[in-house]
């Protein structure tokens, strides 16, 4: 059955995990694990610094599961120490790539904290 605007009335949420209690330690650059951008529909990617310091992060596609040879999708943004904040991509607003992960970095080492970054899509059935 589809609802109002065409939409199958059962939709199933997917996460992936890009970063799950992961612990920044030092002020290098660090790269998530790369996750799957299907089908050409919007992703929210959410982003909770559980760390005491301040993280830049950038988030950043590829046509190819590797971190090698990757564009910026979204240029960088700050996500103060913890807090959570979501970004919502789609192919309109940032163009389309299958393969998507992030960088987080922070200015000053964190002592305590870590970093969770999951993707999040609805897909009709």
């Amino acid at each position: 059955m589809l609802d109002a605007i065409g939409w199958a009335s059962k939709m199933t949420v997917s996460y992936q995990h890009l970063f799950l209690g992961y612990k920044i330690r030092d002020i290098a650059t660090h790269e998530s694990g790369v996750g799957e951008w299907p089908h050409l529909q919007a992703i929210t990617v959410y982003i909770e610094n559980g760390h005491n310091q301040d993280l830049t992060i950038t988030i950043r596609g590829n046509k190819e599961k590797t971190t090698m040879g990757s564009v910026e999708l979204v240029s960088a943004f700050t996500v103060s120490a913890g807090t959570a904040v979501s970004y919502t991509l789609t192919p309109e607003t940032t163009g389309w790539l299958p393969y998507i992960y992030v960088t987080a970095k922070a200015a000053t080492a964190p002592t305590t904290g870590e970093i969770n970054v999951t993707i999040i899509t609805i897909e009709k059935e």
